[in-house]
């Protein structure tokens, strides 16, 4: 089997990695996410921690006390914090100087793995073994060799277990040591290499690896003592570099990558290597004399980088520009980016994309408002089309966000046009509404002169036209100086949140922030404050050419009382805005009614190398999710959770441009990734399905946290700021009804995703339309299901209904059954009702038996007939007297029954006397579970309980008895 990030991992690694990690990667990994893919290497759920130490003897209050040291932690999966310490090593141990060889290289892939083996005993409920049982060490190790496919990876590992197991006991370094050799040797396993190999470098390596994966942010390297311990192992390791970072102290989503990878990519050519990436910076490994980069070259270089990639969004149309019924607007984000001179030669490209109204043009209504001659009307009708509307607008636009003196501009237009005799240049300027006749009337005429150019001919002209006139105004100066306000608060930005290893601190302008936030709050006010920030940054209106959002969103942050309708946006989130519309192709201020959901993925503290760029693999490819598929698969492989690790999830092909999912240009990696789901309907629900599975998905399948949210800002800045391995803010109302919390732990994730999978299955069985799956209704499926497990059972029959047959197949009996005990698991009550619903069946089995190809009504007869019986009584009910009375209907109703359906009365091995008691009493037996629990207890002796409760009652028991046949069956087999 092929998980998927053994897909990502061997699809990134580069040409010339060594085989043996590539081999570890095809052999070990896949086992490794199995069996500790769901156990916590650091963090993790309190319960349980506090149960584990329960049984382990602790009393209630010390149990308590150590768990809470446990799971105040962050969630890292053993697998994850396995994997990321063994990349770091092999990272590092590309630095020495004398390389390891192949033998050594294995033995410290294998220590990596089994160096944690103490926290997979504590999620197994075992007891590790002290540091001085030698053979309990060695005995664990070659456990858990056999179980991750230690052989597949090294025939010969047997050989070497002493010296694994030594490495594995002896990476953490501090404590739980057995660092002495003769311990080992005297226990019966000597090393086969020598001691000093095994700790220079191979445990210095291991220690460096775990070591360097518990840290939760670059700025641990000067704040932690973790720090000076891996400056003290690379000492010890003789490598000749020291440890240095940079550090965003914000997370904005794009705009924070962006400047992520500009400054990677900077330092980069200063030789620095990265080694650990984090969710706000990266640690590298630099040259001892390297040179720190000058504050102003990275502003200047991050600044260039990101007005490079939004200007060719801007030049093709594809940001920064809106159209409304007055014409074609542009964004101030847009003038600021780009020159005037830039503006003017793009907006013939950008009129041909934004200007589509071929079958209604707007130029014939607005010929109709001027004053023309019939015939001058006549002429001008006749080509009054696209192309008329395209030279007008651009025309338009050009005088009123362009040119300070309009006079010059006109005049060069009739000239160049070679209408100065035609129309005078007041007649260009008839205006109303905001809306320039006046250019129409220019263009139509234009046209008519040259009404034989297709759309085609017409965009050369337009082309054309646009570098002429750009040219002259440059020539001539007629062009406003550029300014660019924007430039300026994203380097002040820069200064405040951006910090590289030996840069003086620039520290934050609180008191400036606050003073912006107090004024924005008062009634005279007109500066708005950001509605997606702080008050840190001066904001202006909202634009609606560069939010996704609808302008009168968010809008908390007004003064009481006031009037103001549109919110202010600083020019950091503008400039954020404007790079999601460029790599998610989102519609400004349409996106929201797309109902989108974002999930944001963290790292689990640290990413290797190779694990970022895989995540970014994923975020580049990851296909669009089909439920009906992921419940076809998960059925298919009896509900094992650990098939979905080898579904399909991404594009095969995957062209730049052509894919909705598209986040990022293709170099970049995410620092913090964000996939993002949509949805046609209404509903929350429907908005909400795919994304809260992806949410579970996503840190089953690849150790990551995840944020689920409708907000476009991401709730935290990075992994530290939280715990869980999940959390889904403001999730559809399916999810409380559920019973599944809001925040997930590493152990929650694989219970809580069998559950949603569950129900998720269910309805499409039950409730679906295929191909439509009507997830409006699963609210509905949820709440009957969770308030009664026997409601499984009655959708059940529904589906079956709708398809018109008369009984599940097989392979449906058990997954119902199965479904009905995910949902109980945890509740006592549903829990309880099943196993009786089951016990009920049994005992009416062993008197009463037919083929499941009968009838419903042949299947539950016995239970038919007793609660027939039970709802027939009088209030003044007896017990024993509706026990007997009923066993005594049930007895005359078999009576009625052939033989072949009675199997203790057809047992002739045995008198008939004593058949005929042992089925007297095994009705009775029935009937006194039939009075006393299931009326009594469960009803609590209340018939319209029972009356109610009646069909789902049923609908269980016919369950429960085609699996016990099934059960029976097999076994005969």
């Amino acid at each position: 089997m092929t998980t998927l990030l053994q897909t990502l991992l061997i699809r990134t690694l580069p040409e010339q990695t060594d085989s043996i990690l590539l081999e570890y990667f095809q052999t070990i990994l896949p086992a490794l996410e199995e069996h500790f893919g769901n156990a916590s290497g650091l963090g993790g759920s309190f319960i349980s921690h506090q149960k584990h130490f329960e049984r382990q003897g602790y009393d209630i209050e010390r149990a308590q006390k150590i768990a809470q040291s446990f799971a105040k932690k962050g969630d890292q999966t053993l697998a994850a914090h396995i994997l990321n310490a063994l990349l770091t090593t092999w990272n590092v141990m590309q630095e020495l100087d004398v390389f390891p060889n192949a033998i050594e290289q294995r033995l410290l892939c294998l220590g990596i793995t089994l160096h944690d083996y103490d926290k997979h005993c504590h999620a197994q409920d075992i007891v590790a073994p002290n540091p001085d049982n030698v053979q309990e060490i060695i005995n664990i190790c070659l456990r858990l060799g056999e179980r991750l496919n230690f052989d597949g990876f090294w025939l010969d590992w047997r050989n070497y277990i002493a010296e694994i197991s030594y490495l594995a006991q002896n990476t953490h370094g501090k404590q739980h040591t057995n660092l002495i050799s003769s311990n080992w040797s005297n226990a019966g396993y000597p090393f086969t290499i020598k001691e000093r190999k095994l700790d220079y470098p191979l445990r210095h390596l291991l220690t460096f690896g775990d070591i360097a994966v518990h840290l939760t942010s670059p700025h641990d390297l000067v704040s932690s003592t973790m720090g000076d311990r891996l400056r003290d192992l690379l000492s010890r390791l003789s490598i000749e570099k020291r440890l240095v970072y940079h550090h965003l102290r914000d997370t904005t989503g794009i705009l924070s990558n962006a400047i992520h990878n500009v400054t990677l990519r900077t330092v980069q050519k200063l030789n620095w290597k990265p080694l650990l990436f984090f969710a706000q910076g990266v640690i590298y490994l630099a040259p001892q004399e390297s040179e720190i980069p000058e504050r102003d070259e990275i502003k200047q270089i991050v600044w260039q980088g990101i007005s490079e990639e939004l200007g060719k969004k801007m030049s093709a149309g594809d940001v920064g520009f809106k159209r409304d019924g007055k014409g074609l607007k542009v964004s101030p984000q847009t003038s600021e980016l780009l020159t005037a001179a830039d503006i003017v030669r793009i907006l013939p490209q950008v009129i041909s994309v934004k200007v589509n109204n071929a079958k209604s043009p707007a130029t014939p209504k607005r010929l109709e408002k001027l004053e023309l001659s019939d015939a001058e009307r006549e002429r001008l009708n006749e080509v009054a089309d696209l192309r008329c509307d395209r030279l007008a607008e651009l025309l338009g636009l050009v005088q009123k966000e362009i040119f300070l003196l309009p006079e010059p501009f006109i005049e060069w237009v009739l000239k160049d046009l070679e209408l100065t005799s035609v129309i005078a240049l007041e007649e260009t300027q008839v205006q109303s509404g905001g809306v320039n006749y006046g250019w129409y009337r220019v263009a139509a005429h234009y046209i008519a002169n040259h009404a034989t150019w297709d759309l085609e001919e017409f965009q050369e002209f337009l082309q054309g036209f646009g570098d002429r006139l750009a040219t002259w105004a440059e020539e001539e100066g007629y062009f406003a100086k550029h300014q660019s306000p924007t430039r300026q608060i994203f380097e002040d930005y820069l200064d405040r949140y951006l910090e590289i290893q030996g840069w003086k601190s620039d520290h934050q302008a609180f008191i400036q922030e606050l003073k912006n936030y107090i004024n924005a709050k008062t009634k005279k006010s007109k500066q708005p404050i950001c509605s997606l920030s702080s008050g840190e940054f001066p904001s202006e209106d909202q634009m609606d050419s560069v939010v996704l959002f609808k302008p009168q969103q968010y809008s908390n942050k007004n003064a009481l009382g006031g009037g103001q309708i549109k919110r202010g946006i600083s020019k950091i989130w503008s400039l954020e805005m404007l790079l999601r519309q460029a790599f998610w192709s989102a519609t400004a201020g349409k996106f929201e009614d797309q109902q989108p959901i974002f999930i944001y993925l963290y790292p689990a503290y640290v990413y290797a190398p190779q694990v970022v760029e895989g995540i970014r693999e994923l975020v580049h490819g990851i296909a669009s999710i089909n439920l009906w598929d992921v419940r076809k698969h998960w059925v298919n492989n009896k509900m094992n959770l650990a098939s979905l690790k080898s579904l399909p999830w991404l594009n095969e092909d995957v062209e730049l441009g052509t894919n909705s999912q598209l986040k990022y240009t293709k170099e970049d990696l995410p620092f913090l990734a964000t996939v993002y789901t949509t949805s046609r309907e209404k509903t929350d629900t429907d908005a909400w399905v795919k994304p809260a599975f992806l949410a579970l998905l996503l840190p089953y399948l690849l150790g990551v946290k995840a944020i689920a949210t409708r907000s476009m800002v991401p709730l935290y800045r990075s992994d530290q700021d939280f715990r869980e391995s999940i959390h889904l803010d403001g999730v559809a109302g399916f999810w409380s009804l559920l019973g599944i919390s809001t925040d997930l732990r590493v152990e929650d994730i694989a219970p809580a995703l069998n559950k949603l999978l569950a129900i998720y299955t269910l309805h499409l069985a039950a409730r679906s339309s295929p191909p439509k799956a009507r997830w409006q209704d699963l609210p509905k499926t949820v709440q009957e299901v969770m308030t009664d497990v026997l409601n499984v059972f009655a959708l059940a029959e529904q589906g079956l209904r709708r398809e018109k047959r008369d009984r599940p197949y097989d392979s449906e009996i058990t997954e119902y059954w199965q479904f009905a005990e995910i949902f109980s698991q945890g509740n006592i009550v549903m829990t309880e009702k099943l196993k009786l619903t089951k016990r009920l069946v049994e005992e009416y089995r062993k008197f009463y038996q037919v083929r499941t190809s009968d009838s419903s009504h042949a299947i539950l007869l016995p239970l038919s007939k007793a609660l027939e019986q039970i709802l027939s009584v009088p209030d003044d009910w007896d017990e024993e007297e509706l026990i007997l009375q009923g066993s005594g209907q049930l007895q005359a109703a078999l009576d009625r029954q052939e033989v072949y359906t009675r199997p203790i009365i057809k047992d002739k091995s045995v008198a008939y006397e004593t058949r005929q008691l042992q089925e007297l009493e095994a009705i009775q037996t029935f009937m006194t579970t039939c009075v006393r629990e299931l009326f009594g207890e469960m009803c609590k002796g209340d018939r319209a309980i029972l009356q109610e409760q009646r069909n789902r009652i049923k609908s269980g028991a016919e369950f429960a008895y085609r699996l016990l046949a099934l059960e029976t069956q097999q076994n005969q087999n």
